[in-house]
This record gives C-alpha cells, structure tokens and sequence, in this order.
C-alpha cells in the first residue's frame, strides 16, 4: 500500500518529541500558537476557556532508551494564572509511580515530589507574567537526587528516595495542566527539549525547513516540489508526498542554520506520515552528512503520526556537529512497504 508524507508543523520554537496521549478537556485545548514563543514563532498552548475548575490536559513524551537519570530544557509562560498545582511536569516510572514538579502558587516557582508525596520545595521564585527557563534532572534510585534551576539558579537539590516502586528507569514525561475556576486561563510551554545525565542548559529549538529538491526525489508530489509539499508552517495537511513503492525515497535539501546566534547541540529529523492500508508498511526518517546515511525507521499506522531521528552528533566522523555541517544536511525519507 501507499505511504503518505505530510508537512510537521512548529517552528524553531517548539517541542523536539512527538505526543502521544493528548488529553483535552471539556472546553478545554492544547494547540500550538502564534500567542507566545521563547523562539521562533510558535509555542505549545494549554488554552483554558471555561469558567469552571478541575478541568485538566495533559500530553506525554517518551524518553528514549528509559534513562534512569533523566533531564529537561524548557521555558514557560504564565500570564493570568498562577494557583497552585496549575501545571506539573511528571515523570512516570514504568511500574506507575512517578517523581514530579509541580507549581506552587505561593511562592512562584517549582516543588519536587515523589508519588504525591513532597520532599522540597523550590527556593528560587520567578516574576509574575513573565517568561522563565527551568531546568531539571533526576537519578531515580533509593538514594537518588532531583536537581532544579530557575533561569539560571539553584531552587532545588534533593537527595534521598527516588525510587517509590521496583522500576529505576524513567519511560515517560507528562505536561499536566490542572486549571483553577476563572475564564481565559492560558500556559505556554516553548524550547522543550529532553535528554539524560545532567543540566542541559539553555537549548533552543531551532526549526529549518525544507528548500529544494536533490536528484533524489522518487516520492510523487500531490502538486508542485516535493519539498513544497512538506514545507509549511504551520502544517498542512492538503499537499503531501506519496509512494507505493518499496525503498522510494526523498531528499531535500534544507535551509541554514544560524550559526552566529546558536551552537549546535544535535539535529532531529521529522516526517508526518501515515499508510494507506494496514498492512505493516513503516517509514525510515533521518538526515544525509557528506554522503553518509542514518536514518530511523519506525512502523505506520493508518493515522497521521509524527516520527523522528536525533543524532548527537554528526554521523560524517563521528565529531560534534558545527554550523557547516548542518548547512550541508540533506533531510532523507524512505519507504519501507510490506
């Protein structure tokens, strides 16, 4: 059957992992938006359009390989709601249990709880209506640790236990909005970046789209470039690249990056693909460095779904990725039909 390759959708100032899970309330949404963002032009919204309390969203990311110190970048914006709890950061164990930050309303910045259970509260409070950065790792272990910075500064160093069930691997981070009575309530959530062993610093998202063909180029475009099928922001699902034949495969070449603002840190590849018939088709997305290949390659399902590739570093060496080498990529996709 045929495999289908639509345009993702943020910008260089959005989520770097596909959701899963995507929870919205009754009169409640996350959408991504224009409202707000740290960089670039979007940013995740958890949208609050009811008068009444308990609503909740909440949308979870899985952690790759089930990293038993697990860390995070992200900034965030609050602008008219401050309660307690409003929003929480969980990592879930795969047993059920979960380590947790969660907001707390008095003193403008983040408290560190096990299993519901809280054992410190942040010390460093942040300015209310404004943006700021937070930065967390953890070592889930019977005596482990939670480390936590805002916008730069200590607010929690935890040690003691982190391990509430048998599991000592993180599978899952959640982004748990729980909103309070009042009308309009808005969060937003940018640069969200997910990663393992320590403080990850101030990370950005930086998006760069696709901008030419290459001579490879077997997918058949819906109309126009193969490249300006998958190029939009925000996304469109209208246009799109087609294929029924195994190992026909794509690839763009891309926009540069600015290597006078930002260092490169890794890249991640996206594709928005579905098949067109349950058949065990799957999607191989990646990058080209100077000829050589790495790709990942992930089943489909007969839904539109997000799949990525991150590579740490430049897969022509192996060295740290420079702003040359990720001028030179190549975006690659590649179908795989069964």
């Amino acid at each position: 059957m045929a495999v289908v390759l639509r345009s993702y959708g943020w910008d260089c100032g959005n989520i770097m992992a596909p959701g899963a899970d995507i929870t919205n309330a009754a009169n409640a949404t996350m959408t991504v938006t224009t409202a707000w963002a740290k960089t670039g032009s979007y940013s995740l919204h958890f949208d609050m359009n009811d008068a009444s309390a308990g609503r909740t969203i909440s949308v979870r990311y899985p952690f790759d390989g089930d990293p038993a110190v697990p860390a995070l970048s992200f900034w965030m914006n609050q602008p008219n709601n401050w309660a307690s709890s409003i929003f929480r950061v969980r990592f879930l164990l795969s047993t059920g249990e979960y380590i947790e930050l969660r907001w707390n309303g008095a003193s403008y910045t983040w408290d560190a709880y096990v299993d519901n259970a809280l054992v410190e509260a942040g010390s460093v409070g942040v300015v209310s209506n404004a943006p700021y950065h937070t930065q967390v790792w953890l070592t889930v272990a019977d005596a482990g640790n939670i480390n936590v910075k805002v916008d730069g500064h200590e607010s929690i160093n935890y040690s003691g236990d982190t391990q509430p069930g048998a599991a000592a691997t993180i599978s899952w981070v959640y982004l748990y909005a729980a909103f309070t009575a009042g009308a309009g309530q808005n969060i937003y959530v940018d640069d969200f970046v997910m990663g393992s062993g320590d403080y990850l610093g101030d990370l950005r998202c930086v998006d760069i789209r696709p901008t030419a063909d290459t001579a490879q180029d077997d997918w058949t475009p819906s109309a126009g470039d193969n490249y300006s099928t998958i190029d939009e922001t925000p996304p469109s699902d209208v246009d799109y690249n087609e294929t029924n034949v195994d190992t026909n495969a794509d690839e763009l070449a891309l926009g540069d990056f600015d290597g006078v603002t930002y260092t490169p840190r890794a890249t991640t590849a996206w594709a928005r693909a579905r098949m067109e018939g349950a058949t065990g088709d799957s999607v191989k997305v990646g990058v080209i460095s100077n000829a050589v290949e790495s790709v990942t390659e992930r089943a489909l399902g007969t839904s539109y779904e997000y799949f990525f590739h991150t590579d740490d570093q430049n897969p022509d060496g192996p060295g740290a990725w420079d702003d040359a080498a990720v001028d030179a990529l190549l975006l690659r996709y590649e179908a795989v039909i069964a």
